[in-house]
């Protein structure tokens, strides 16, 4: 396979597509004494890659940017990282391949890490005044642990397809809204445990993807919105190497049973979403929140560059987003009926990076989605700008209107004024919320790629404040030591008092580990009871402000579980797996609420907002569960073929 181009290339790609939008919070330039240390592990990584020849040009994302150790379910600080950083404790991640391991065919050699870049001006949002920065987590032990490594294929050799056509291939057609459409195949109901067992085997033509979100279309039906997704259409696939490989792909979600959407062709298939003119592995789009209303969906999309350059040890992953765009789109045919640019573009933060609604209002969560720590002075320059979560809000349904943004006493149409509504870890805080069940709840994998545990949080309003009710291991599927978890998205509905979470997962070398057993890089479906939040502290009555904060609750939104649904008679697969689900142990602690430094956003308003309904012409689309469908069909799941053995679910 073909790798990244050479930096001249790329740096050429940069130039072509222009400067980045311009940013409001200028970033301070990071310490002396980290651009020395990050100058000393990038030396360091030149020199570990030149002893053992592993380093390759066809390295892209990795599930795992750089693994830490367990970490503490007690809470406590960590200590202290060391004053000096070593070659033992700072290994480099290029491509580590465990020792009597052979390393997979490489590119033409790119370029060696350079040292820590300082980010661009107003790149990522400063440091709220007065907080403390936490200790850095402590680094990994074992550099083939550690690995950074996500490899796609520039043109893919496809596999050649079986004597027989697989079961889906007499479905695939384009439809009128110009995407290939081919059923993908049947869960045993819609349970967590039903979608857990479906999503660890192939899924008709798609061997693997992850980042989910999902978004109620009504009339039962859900929109899944992938990033990077492995695909075979012929059938032939079982590792990687076979697929073909699209940026951004769809699942549609009728009860049970799921259809899959993308451009192209199924011999050459392309992204659901272009955008504005995607260049493969050069620039294209992810997507965000989204909201339906009216026949309407709303998605925000996340327009990625790649940069010309591979980040070194535990510094992430080697792109940024540049540019903030919103898509509408039919919510029958999911036609696209628009696409461009949100009316806040900006990426520090990504507004709309979740989004929620509750009462007469929709509200957009942001965070920078900054993985590449490079661009922020290394993994050591923190805490870094993804550990802050931003608001802002819009009328109900209303994502292409001005937003206002949350502030320390209210609400402002300056985005300058906003200040976080939660602000924790060392690299990432990547809340994800929701309103059900008449209150908000959120989850998030602490620290992204580069943490162990799951967080759930609850509060009464979306800016907080908001109290953590779980904190728990969250292992891959099986327990899987060459894998990580990543991305918690929470399901737009209950199932009974649970909440439905949905995770990433890949294998932390990917081209090793999850190439030939693709069944590392799918979804795993866990649940977690919903804890109501505790109640809000007395408002205390400030003279200075007189902005009115909006209280409205909203309806409660149905908890109902999904029935069970087999598949239709028209549907060519579904899937035979036992909807066994294990589940990690949860730590029972005590409700601890997120706290944020003087001068940042509470809970406390000054003047409460008067109840008033959502209006008429903006209702949301439901999010119920999947209703029951009825069906006889015998059929059953493709087997996975040769090659790497699936492990059973759980």
């Amino acid at each position: 396979m073909r790798g990244w181009d050479d930096d001249a290339a790329l740096a050429a790609t940069e130039v072509a597509l222009g400067p980045d939008p311009s940013t409001r919070r200028p970033a301070a330039p990071p310490p002396r004494r980290w651009r020395a240390v990050a100058l000393a592990a990038a030396v360091l990584a030149l020199v570990a890659a030149t002893d053992d020849g592993s380093v390759g040009a066809d390295r892209l994302r990795s599930g795992g940017a750089a693994r830490v150790p367990d970490v503490p379910t007690d809470l406590g600080p960590r200590p202290e990282p060391p004053a000096t950083a070593t070659s033992a404790s700072r290994p480099s991640t290029t491509a580590v391949v465990a020792p009597g391991t052979a390393a997979p065919t490489a590119a033409p050699s790119e370029p060696t890490d350079p040292p820590a870049a300082e980010p661009a001006a107003g790149e990522a949002p400063p440091a709220v005044d007065g907080a403390a920065a936490p200790p850095a987590p402590d680094p990994p032990a074992a550099a083939d642990d550690a690995v950074v490594s996500r490899a796609i294929p520039d043109v893919a050799a496809l596999a050649p397809p079986p004597a027989a056509a697989p079961p889906w291939a007499a479905s695939t057609h384009t439809t009128a809204a110009g995407y290939v459409s081919t059923d993908a195949g049947c869960a045993a109901g819609t349970s967590g445990a039903a979608l857990d067992a479906w999503f660890a085997g192939r899924m008709g033509p798609v061997l693997g993807h992850d980042y989910q979100h999902v978004y109620p279309l009504g009339d039962g039906r859900h929109l899944w919105l992938f990033q990077d997704t492995f695909i075979d259409h012929g059938g032939g696939a079982t590792t990687f190497d076979g697929a073909a490989f699209a940026h951004n792909t769809a699942l549609v979600q009728e009860g049970a049973c799921f259809t899959l959407l993308h451009r192209g062709s199924a011999a050459a298939p392309a992204s659901f979403e272009p955008g504005t003119g995607e260049r493969r592995l050069a620039t294209w789009f992810w997507p965000m929140g989204g909201e339906a209303v009216d026949g309407r969906l709303q998605v925000v999309w996340a327009e990625m560059r790649k940069d010309p350059y591979e980040p070194g040890f535990a510094d992430g992953l080697g792109w940024h987003p540049v540019r903030t765009w919103l898509g509408v789109y039919d919510t029958s045919t999911l036609r696209r009926l628009a696409f461009a640019p949100a009316p806040d573009p900006g990426v520090a933060p990504i507004y709309g990076y979740a989004v929620a609604s509750a009462g007469e209002w929709t509200y957009l969560f942001g965070n920078t989605f900054e993985q590449n720590l490079v661009r922020e002075g290394g993994y050591w320059n923190g805490p870094h700008s993804a550990t802050a979560v931003f608001l802002a809000r819009v009328p109900r349904g209303q994502l292409g209107a001005s937003p206002e943004y949350r502030t320390a006493d209210g609400w402002s149409p300056d985005p300058a004024a906003a200040t976080p509504i939660s602000q924790r870890y060392w690299v990432e805080n990547p809340m994800q919320p929701r309103y059900l069940g008449g209150q908000w709840v959120s989850v998030a994998k602490v620290d992204g790629y580069w943490g162990e545990e799951l967080v759930v949080d609850v509060a009464n309003e979306p800016w907080g404040p908001w109290t953590t009710v779980a904190h728990r291991a969250l292992p891959p599927r099986g327990g899987d030591p060459l894998m990580n978890t990543y991305h918690a998205h929470l399901l737009p509905w209950l199932e009974g008092d649970q909440v439905v979470v949905t995770v990433s997962q890949n294998a932390r070398n990917m081209r090793r580990d999850a190439w030939p057993a693709p069944w590392r890089y799918r979804l795993r479906v866990v649940g977690h009871p919903l804890v109501p939040p505790p109640p809000d502290p007395a408002p205390i009555p400030e003279e200075t402000s007189t902005t009115a904060v909006d209280t409205t609750p909203a309806p409660e939104t149905s908890s109902a579980p999904p029935p069970d649904t087999a598949a239709p008679a028209t549907t060519a697969t579904t899937t035979s797996i036992a909807p066994a689900t294990t589940v990690a142990p949860t730590t029972s602690i005590a409700p601890t609420t997120t706290t944020i430094p003087s001068g940042s956003s509470t809970s406390t308003s000054t003047a409460p907002a008067p109840t008033t309904a959502a209006p008429a012409s903006t209702a949301p689309v439901a999010t119920a569960p999947p209703p029951a469908t009825s069906g006889s069909s015998s059929t059953t799941a493709p087997a996975a073929g040769p090659g790497a053995a699936e492990p059973a679910p759980g």
